[in-house]
């Protein structure tokens, strides 16, 4: 995309990152981004207990809430589900639902047992049967062939277990999530796609946790010396540069600096506001200038990691932005900026070795400036 297309190189769920001073905005390559993935998408309850046994009742709520059927519980049930579920039973809705669609088998003598702990073979037929299989698919032994159409999708990636095994909670999470990844039964599209709305992939073809972020944060807006900062009540808590403040300071860094970035939370009433001002407290700041140079390691000739905007010497802080600022991306040499930065902490300087690698150190030399998260042209301020 050209200057012309594109003022602001940010997407709105990346100010998670800066009121966290996190790097979350990162490719999905590990257990915990899976984990955030199910978690934003409501499929789990919490990150915790990741060793514990999960009960049928609970792997019920959680393949239901991994289907097209998500929505669905109501808890207005006003009959027994089976003999061993009672219609006022927390779990009974899900129970229900994932019986009704093939999701969970019951027993002989209409039980569910819903007490029992989830086995490999349960999550397989559950994985497979929301992929859009049924029992015609499978012949012979249909438990062992439903298993070896799991195994042969990959969809028991990282879980060592086998046929009868008991699952803990991490095995379901690496079962769903990989499910989520796979294509549907006789088709190209990937499932995850066809059931959540916001779910979307990264270039890697992992799905993207920030997508399904329930985004409090409205902005970036940009204020000037014409352009006043709109500031939504009176009771609004204001941020500058990270640290607590109010309006005032806020309208004199205007004024003093020309302009401010800022980006409002309505649902917990808060502005947060961004300047040049360089506080030594404050743990970020504005920084505006020319992009003089764009550095990459010796490993890897397309990623950069560090760019110099006028005296400044910058690292990167997220994937957005060094693609941003990549030969791919929309910043040139010569581009003017204006960059939004976690400021280098003074008393461990960071430092750039010659394979792209962070080291600390406490002598003088050549300190970086702080690391940007957020980047902008300067057309978007004036």
């Amino acid at each position: 995309m050209g200057k012309n297309h594109k003022k602001v190189i940010a997407f709105l769920m990346f100010m998670i990152f800066i009121v966290a001073f996190s790097s979350y905005g990162k490719p999905l390559k590990n257990f915990s981004d899976k984990l955030d993935v199910l978690y934003n998408a409501k499929i789990i309850d919490s990150k915790d207990d990741l060793d514990k046994e999960i009960t049928r009742s609970e792997f019920a709520k959680m393949i239901v809430k991994a289907s097209k059927n998500k929505d669905k519980a109501t808890n207005n049930i006003i009959e027994s589900v089976c003999n061993d579920v009672h219609y006022g039973t927390p779990y009974a809705d899900y129970i229900k639902i994932a019986i009704d669609n093939s999701y969970m088998i019951t027993y002989l003598g209409g039980l569910f047992k819903p007490d029992e702990y989830v086995k490999y073979s349960d999550l397989s037929r559950a994985a497979l049967q929301l992929l859009g299989y049924s029992d015609e698919d499978f012949v012979g032994n249909k438990v062992i062939d439903r298993n070896k159409k799991f195994e042969n999708l990959g969809l028991n990636e990282n879980i060592d277990k086998s046929n009868n095994d008991i699952l803990l909670k991490k095995d379901i999470v690496n079962g769903i999530y990989n499910t989520l990844k796979e294509n549907i039964k006789d088709s190209k599209d990937v499932y995850a796609l066809t059931v959540f709305d916001d779910m979307v992939l990264d270039k890697d073809n992992e799905i993207d946790a920030l997508s399904l972020v329930e985004t409090k944060i409205k902005g970036p807006y940009a204020a000037n010396k014409e352009k006043k900062i709109l500031i939504p009540t009176d009771t609004t808590s204001i941020y500058l540069n990270g640290l607590m403040s109010n309006a005032d300071d806020v309208e004199s860094d205007i004024y003093n600096y020309g302009y401010a970035i800022y980006y409002i939370d309505d649902i917990n009433n808060i502005l947060y506001a961004y300047t040049e001002r360089n506080d030594v407290a404050s743990p970020m700041r504005l920084i505006k200038g020319y992009v003089q140079n764009v550095y990459y390691s010796a490993n890897d000739f397309t990623t950069p990691y560090r760019v110099d905007i006028d005296l400044y010497k910058l690292l990167i802080a997220s994937e957005e932005m060094k693609f941003a600022f990549s030969v791919s991306g929309s910043f040139n040499i010569d581009d003017y900026v204006i960059v939004l930065c976690n400021k280098m902490n003074d008393v461990n300087k960071r430092f750039i070795n010659s394979e792209g690698k962070i080291e600390y150190s406490n002598d003088e030399s050549e300190p970086y400036n702080g690391s940007i998260v957020n980047a902008f042209y300067k057309s978007f301020v004036e």
